[in-house]
């Protein structure tokens, strides 16, 4: 486990070149533009999310399984409120 751990940590850092540095202020970021995202972006975006709510709280464990279903959750909220940042969305979700 530790081993697929670094790997991923390896493939991220490589992935994280100053050619495709861009930085994004997430409480700028609209649930309308949720649709606009590629999967790959969205998936990081939650993975993001996940871990900066999870260090307000200290919480440290990542159910994968619950994943899927807070992105639909959140997705559902998204699409019925566009105009909603993402950040404001995982709150009332949520309520974090």
């Amino acid at each position: 486990m530790k081993k697929q751990i670094a790997a991923a940590f390896v493939l991220l850092a490589a992935g994280c070149t100053s050619a495709n540095a861009e930085v994004i202020d997430l409480a700028t970021v609209k649930c309308s533009e949720l649709g606009t995202m590629s999967q790959e972006d969205a998936s990081f975006l939650f993975a993001w999310i996940h871990g900066y709510y999870g260090g307000k709280v200290g919480d440290t464990t990542m159910n994968l399984e619950a994943m899927a279903p807070a992105g639909e959750a959140i997705g559902q909220y998204c699409g019925e409120n566009p105009e909603v940042g993402i950040m404001t969305a995982v709150t009332q979700v949520f309520g974090q």
